[in-house]
């Protein structure tokens, strides 16, 4: 991390970049364009993180960023990738805690918890299927859903472990149901000026909605609902 952070200063300082040629050159090229998005994500949201911005950002002509990349779509998707590797370890130790408990509300707790925490994954999710997915080639979709099918899997196995009366079939729906729910819940607490003066209004208040309790509420619901016969 050391060594990419001391060549990405350097690069940044000189936006005349050079054309990388041996492998760890272009490692460095290849994070600085991912840390740009996920800066760029972070300040601006999908919707308004292009690809000449990205490039910008990590002082990368934007015909340079096609060497390392196909679009902004499968830059983004690369994120997403990282950020679920991140996720997926921490909801792992978590539930390596709770193995055998059968604790439904514990383990509820802990999977609201660690997606909260990470707004930037939330943000992705929302755009996933909807937007990422639409617009990369059949190759990058594929290594993207391996790759995410994969470390998927880790924490539904853990999921296993902790809650032992819900079957692998169970722990693969639920997998599937959380994420979308997130994407959606997260898109729907979105609120643009128009929406919030609106919700300021005594008539549309109970429209509101509340992430973190809502997302609570819909996890634990459905936990205990897939294992209800």
């Amino acid at each position: 991390m050391k060594t990419f952070a001391k060549a990405f200063s350097t690069v940044g300082a000189d936006s005349r970049w050079s054309r990388a040629r041996r492998p760890e050159q272009k490692q460095v090229r290849r994070e600085a364009i991912l840390l740009a998005a996920r800066d760029l994500i972070d300040r601006e949201g999908v919707d308004r993180t292009t690809l000449s911005d990205i490039a910008r950002r990590a002082h990368i002509s934007k015909t340079n960023c096609y060497r390392y990349f196909e679009n902004r779509e499968a830059i983004l998707l690369q994120v997403v990738l990282e950020e679920t590797r991140d996720w997926t370890d921490a909801i792992v130790d978590g539930l390596s805690r709770l193995s055998g408990s059968g604790d439904f509300g514990a383990v509820s707790e802990l999977l609201v918890r660690e997606t909260l925490n990470r707004p930037r994954l939330c943000e992705l999710a929302s755009a996933m299927w909807t937007v990422l997915e639409q617009n990369v080639s059949v190759e990058v979709l594929a290594n993207f859903k391996y790759e995410f099918r994969k470390t998927a899997s880790q924490w539904t196995t853990s999921l296993i472990k902790a809650l032992p009366s819900l079957s692998e079939d169970q722990a693969k729906q639920f997998s599937l149901f959380f994420l979308l729910f997130v994407a959606s819940a997260w898109s729907a607490c979105k609120h643009s000026p128009v929406l919030d003066q609106l919700l300021m209004r005594e008539e549309f208040a109970d429209t509101k909605v509340d992430l973190d309790s809502t997302l609570s509420t819909h996890t634990l619901a459905l936990l205990k609902g897939l294992t209800i016969p």
